[in-house]
């Protein structure tokens, strides 16, 4: 009978986990050697790849960043700020029976969840890539579970056939602007293009400009994507994305404008420039992303993608369901007072 095991990787073994991850149905980009050292080191987290074996081949595997909020609490997760998903990877195997195919991640999915509870954190939270379907490993036995939302738009075909009105009007209205798109690597305007869209929703970015500039340094020196920008007649940036890229998909990782381009259909031109050249590279999908904020929403939905759901799953321990909920009634009362205080409301003696 196979042996399973479960054990965190060593640094000789991150090249078998990159090819894993570059062969698994759920592996993306985010799941990459590259990209999880970085993510840990900016944001000071300690990274521990875990690995499923089963007879010393590597089957599966589930990265974890972990921290220690308040010096009280052992808090494990998958996904990070500037990091959508991680979770669950589990080896292809060559089958057409679904139920093969079923089995086999079941088997990784249990002997990772199981190695994890016996690690005792306080707090677990995965956040799966979409190519993870399945999650009754872990709610059937007592993992909370989230619902995500991400749109992808395939691009084996002609996607400017099947774009809306208003994607199309924008666009035409950026060209006669005399808006162009372009790829070029600017990490400092980027920044500011970010604040300014921040800003617009009188708002401040949740990752800080250091981590930013962190990541937008790896995806460069490792080749893992490329940054566009769309410039007015006058050179003006009035708005850019990101884009990172696995073996099956392109990510539209992150996008900023300007407020004061904010109608004249530059992003709308500028995200049409990228699906073009991505199906140019044979890319068969782009990840648009957005799916989880209704402004984001409304602006991608107009290219006519795939709403695609992923997944979450959660394990608290008590001790975190307490010092959470007492946070959760300190921010309350915060909440409140300031609330009063802005309204001016009479307070009693």
């Amino acid at each position: 009978m196979a042996r399973t095991e479960v054990r965190a990787l060593e640094s000789g073994e991150l090249t078998a986990w990159d090819e894993l991850v570059a062969g698994s149905p759920q592996g993306t980009v985010f799941h990459t050697s590259d990209w999880l050292q970085k993510t840990a080191s900016s944001l000071d987290r300690t990274l521990v790849i875990l690995g499923c074996y089963e007879d010393e081949t590597l089957i599966g595997g589930c990265p974890l960043l972990l921290s220690n909020p308040y010096g009280l609490l052992r808090i494990a997760s998958s996904a990070a700020l500037l990091a959508p998903y991680g979770g669950i990877v589990t080896a292809g195997i060559e089958s057409t029976k679904r139920r093969e195919k079923e089995l086999h991640a079941e088997k990784v999915i249990a002997s990772i969840r199981d190695h994890i509870v016996r690690k005792r954190f306080d707090h677990v939270d995965l956040v799966n890539s979409p190519g993870l379907g399945d999650i009754r490993g872990f709610t059937r036995n007592g993992w909370g579970a989230r619902v995500y939302y991400t749109y992808m738009l395939p691009i084996d075909g002609d996607v400017f056939e099947h774009i809306s009105k208003n994607a199309r009007r924008s666009i035409r209205k950026a060209e006669k602007l005399g808006i162009t798109a372009t790829e070029h690597f600017d990490p400092e305007t980027y920044w500011e293009l970010t604040k300014n869209t921040f800003a617009k929703q009188n708002s401040q970015p949740p990752f800080s400009k250091k981590h930013l500039v962190n990541m937008l340094d790896t995806i460069r020196k490792k080749n893992l994507g490329e940054m566009w920008v769309a410039r007015t007649p006058s050179g003006e940036v009035a708005a850019a994305e990101v884009i990172i890229c696995d073996r099956k998909t392109a990510h539209r990782w992150s996008a900023a404008s300007s407020e004061e381009h904010l109608n004249t259909g530059a992003a709308s031109l500028l995200l049409g420039e990228v699906i073009t050249h991505f199906a140019d590279r044979n890319c068969s999908s782009v990840n648009l992303m957005g799916g989880n904020m209704a402004r984001l929403s409304a602006f991608v939905s107009t290219f006519n993608p795939d709403l695609v759901p992923y997944y979450g799953v959660e394990l608290s321990g008590p001790r975190y369901n307490i010092i959470n909920g007492l946070n959760n009634r300190v921010k309350g009362v915060a909440s409140r007072l300031t609330s009063r205080a802005g309204t001016g409301s009479p307070q009693r003696r």
